[in-house]
C-alpha cells in the first residue's frame, strides 16, 4: 500500500500560465511575491504575514491564501504526487525536494515558493479522470490536497488506468473547504450529484450560522 501523498498544484501563478516554464524548470511554484522566504514558518506565521502589507487578507480569503502557501512550505513531502491540471489536459510529477525560495522571481508577477519536481512524461485528460477526482479538482484554490486519490494518481502517472467502481463502491467522495484560517471543513457528496441538490445543500450551509 502506498504512503505517498497527492496535491493538485495549478500552474498560474499571478493568474500568468507556467505550465510550460514549470515543466522545462523541473518545479512546481506558488505566487505570493514580496514576503519574503518563507523557510521554517509555521502556519499561524504565515497568516499574520498574509493578513499583513502588500496583502492584508482577511476573513475567507485569509482562510484560503494561508491553507494554500501552507500546503507548499510545511504539508507537501519529498516523494508526494502532483497533479497539474492545464484546461482539459492532467499532468502528474513527483516531489524531489523541500520546500524553496527563488529570490529570483520574487517580483510583482513572479512565483518564488516552489518545490522541485520530477515530471512524468505520461499524461492525461479529465475525461480520463474518476468522477470523485473530477470533483475534487472544482476546489477554487491553487493547491488543495488529492490524497484521497493518491491511487488512481498514481496509476494514471505511470501510464495505466484505474478502475474507481473496484476503489470505491460507495460512489462518494469527501471535500474539503477552508471556512476560516484553521478551520477547514470535510463533508462527503455522491459522485452523481445534480445541481439542484448542490443548490439545496448551499442552502442548507445558508442556514447554519449562530452569530450575525
Amino acid at each position: 500500500m502506498t504512503h505517498k501523498q497527492a496535491w493538485m498544484i495549478r500552474p498560474c501563478p499571478c493568474e500568468i500560465p507556467r505550465l510550460e516554464e514549470f515543466r522545462r524548470k523541473g518545479v512546481v511554484a506558488i505566487g505570493w511575491p514580496g514576503i519574503g522566504d518563507l523557510t521554517g514558518k509555521s502556519r499561524e506565521e504565515l497568516k499574520h504575514l498574509l493578513s499583513q502589507p502588500p496583502y492584508s487578507y482577511e476573513d475567507r480569503r485569509l482562510g484560503s491564501a494561508y491553507a494554500t502557501v501552507d500546503i507548499m512550505v510545511n504539508r507537501i513531502r519529498p516523494g508526494d504526487l502532483v497533479l497539474v491540471p492545464d484546461g482539459d489536459d492532467i499532468y502528474f510529477a513527483e516531489v524531489t525536494s523541500g520546500y524553496r525560495y527563488d529570490q529570483s522571481v520574487d517580483n510583482k508577477d513572479g512565483y518564488p515558493h516552489q518545490r522541485a519536481v520530477a515530471w512524468f512524461s505520461a499524461t492525461a485528460a479529465r475525461r480520463d479522470l474518476s468522477d470523485a477526482l473530477r470533483i475534487s479538482l472544482r476546489a477554487p484554490r491553487t493547491a488543495a490536497d488529492l490524497s484521497q486519490h493518491v491511487r488512481e494518481i498514481e496509476a494514471l502517472a505511470q501510464g495505466g488506468s484505474f478502475d474507481a467502481g473496484a476503489a470505491d463502491a460507495s460512489g462518494s467522495t469527501q471535500v474539503s473547504y477552508p471556512l476560516r484560517p484553521g478551520c477547514e471543513i470535510t463533508f462527503t457528496i455522491p459522485n452523481d450529484i445534480t445541481r439542484q441538490e448542490a443548490q439545496r445543500l448551499s442552502a442548507y450551509f445558508a442556514s447554519l450560522y449562530f452569530v450575525e
